[in-house]
């Protein structure tokens, strides 16, 4: 039973004298796509659904600032996750059993409605706790590659959600083997903020480095990616792609925005080689930004390199500030994009037709343009953050079977 992110739901529901309270819990504390999503849908259901977030004590202080900025309420549990970082993969073995336990308290104590497990399939404690405080469980399944042994946990504990929402037809294609196909399940892609993601608005705070470089070449054409440093994101076809574009154009650079995360030091020394392999001379790594919009605003391009994705809410960032996208074919972004409507795509690890897609499009700015204008139309008509919150109501009130 699944119901489609155009699709409309018919649902008989018991009705409710005060708003539904719903705990969404991600094991994950480091800033990206998901953390936003939760920020950004937990603040547009306001006040229908009152939405508390549980986060990481780690690595979460930009995501809990995100969340305070928001006017979110947030707590914060000392919650281990997967790793092969030796120390935290010991403790993750240790403690995760103690972990669900003072979930399982909170959850009892609060008497929440509902308790959304966000963040992918590894991501089992909150439903697990949340099963033993006698409440219903929405599992968010926002990937389309796990581990064997990722996947082989998820099918045991897949039948223990109450219902299953997917970022993506392709993630829930993925899972399909695996699920109860008498749960309902509900495919809402990640959303965008089209009128703070708005090419028209002012923009200041971009990085000096982007800017020193805008300034020293009035010929500068920048094509961007916003990604956390990450074998997934793909960034070794991106170092490919500009080496072979800096033989065609000098004037053309790529700008890499993301964090480098401890774990990732060793990952991102191997992509330094590669650049300096292939005397890569037009890549500039930025790190991470809170304002994405300031580099948004000076792509011309936004590129998208990753092997792996769901719905990246990156990409719908940038067709939302009507950027032309060149991506690979991952996720659902074939579904929005469409090759010669808002952008070009290309196989994974093609980096050839890649430059080749590139190159053509630097030299039509009315195709970029038209792409762009495309792009920003079907951010506000399928993506926009009211046309998501409005699909969380609705898988809500259906797992839920109330009616606000």
């Amino acid at each position: 039973m699944v119901f489609w992110a155009y699709g409309a739901v018919t649902v008989k529901h018991k009705a409710r004298t005060r708003a539904l309270r719903v705990a969404n819990i991600i094991e994950e504390g480091r800033l990206g796509g998901p953390q936003v999503r939760i920020a950004n849908v937990s603040r547009a259901l306001r006040p229908e659904i009152e939405t508390t977030v549980i986060v990481p004590k780690e690595n979460s202080e930009h995501f809990r600032s995100m969340l305070k900025g928001y006017e979110v309420p947030y707590r914060a549990f000392p919650l281990s996750r997967i790793t092969k970082e030796p120390k935290i993969a010991l403790r993750y073995i240790v403690f995760s059993w103690y972990e669900i336990l003072q979930l399982f308290h909170y959850f009892k104590n609060e008497k929440f409605d509902l308790v959304h497990v966000s963040g992918g399939a590894w991501q089992y404690k909150g439903v697990i706790a949340g099963r033993l405080a006698g409440l219903k469980v929405v599992w968010h399944l926002n990937d389309t590659y796990m581990p064997l042994f990722i996947r082989l946990i998820f099918s045991v504990l897949s039948n223990a959600a109450t219902g299953y929402i997917f970022a993506s037809e392709r993630s829930y294609k993925y899972y399909r083997p695996y699920l109860n196909k008498s749960k309902p399940s509900f495919i809402i892609p990640a959303p965008v903020d089209t009128d703070y993601f708005n090419a028209f608005s002012t923009h200041n705070n971009c990085s000096q480095d982007l800017n020193d470089l805008i300034l020293k070449n009035e010929r500068c054409f920048v094509i961007g990616t916003v990604a956390n440093i990450n074998p997934v994101k793909g960034l070794e076809t991106l170092i490919e792609i500009a080496s072979y574009v800096q033989e065609k154009n000098k004037n053309v650079f790529f700008v890499v925005v993301g964090a480098i995360f401890e774990n990732q030091k060793k990952y991102f020394h191997k992509l330094k080689t590669l650049i300096d392999k292939l005397k890569v001379k037009n890549i500039l790594f930025l790190g991470p930004k809170m304002d994405i919009r300031s580099c948004l605003s000076k792509f011309h391009i936004y590129l998208c390199t990753s092997i792996a994705e769901s719905s990246p809410i990156s990409v719908w960032e940038a067709m939302s500030m009507g950027k032309p996208i060149i991506s690979t074919d991952v996720g659902d972004v074939p579904l929005y994009v469409q090759s010669g409507s808002c952008g070009e795509i290309f196989p994974i690890y093609d980096s050839k037709l890649a430059s080749k897609l590139i190159i053509d499009l630097v030299d039509n700015k009315q195709r970029r343009e038209f792409f762009g204008a495309n792009a920003r139309r079907v951010a506000l008509k399928y993506l926009d953050i009211s046309v998501c919150a409005r699909k969380h109501i609705q898988a809500y009130t259906s797992i839920t079977n109330t009616d606000l």
